[in-house]
């Protein structure tokens, strides 16, 4: 009499490492993937969406001449409500779609028509910070917050 006993998964990740289909992985390939995910770091060509810095405005050539209008053409998404909503004062008023708050180095400058008051070519930084992040940061918010770093 033979008994067999059924591993389940182990028994197949046991298979994989003895030989079956995944032994057939490239070393090189399997190491690249590892370091990339390990590391964090970005792939050539992509970028951070939440940051803009002022080396990505210069080399975008935009035609704009204030952070308004680059963060428009280059971060649109940064001024979308993300389909959160606050619910106003009464309870028969509609709701109202979150906004962003506009930070200028550490201080609270007012909503997004701030921006259009800052010269593009002062810039050094923006981040956008979603509500949860700009409430950590800033302090207590039900806003999205778009951080401003301007050029000394």
């Amino acid at each position: 009499m033979t008994l067999t006993w059924n591993h389940g998964p182990v028994g197949t990740w046991l298979n994989t490492l003895e030989g079956g289909h995944m032994s057939k992985m490239s070393p090189g390939l399997l190491a690249f993937v590892f370091a990339t995910l390990a590391v964090g770091v970005p792939l050539h060509g992509q970028r951070k969406t939440n940051v803009l810095t002022a080396e990505e405005i210069e080399h975008a050539k935009l035609t704009t001449t204030n952070a308004y209008d680059v963060v428009e053409q280059l971060r649109p998404r940064w001024f979308a409500t993300r389909g959160i909503a606050k619910i106003p004062g009464g309870p028969s008023a509609p709701l109202q779609g979150a906004s962003v708050r506009v930070w200028v180095n550490e201080h609270n400058a007012g909503g997004p028509d701030y921006l259009r008051t800052i010269p593009a070519d002062r810039i050094l930084q923006m981040r956008w910070y979603g509500q949860n992040e700009a409430a950590s940061h800033f302090g207590p918010t039900d806003d999205a917050a778009i951080e401003v770093v301007l050029k000394r």
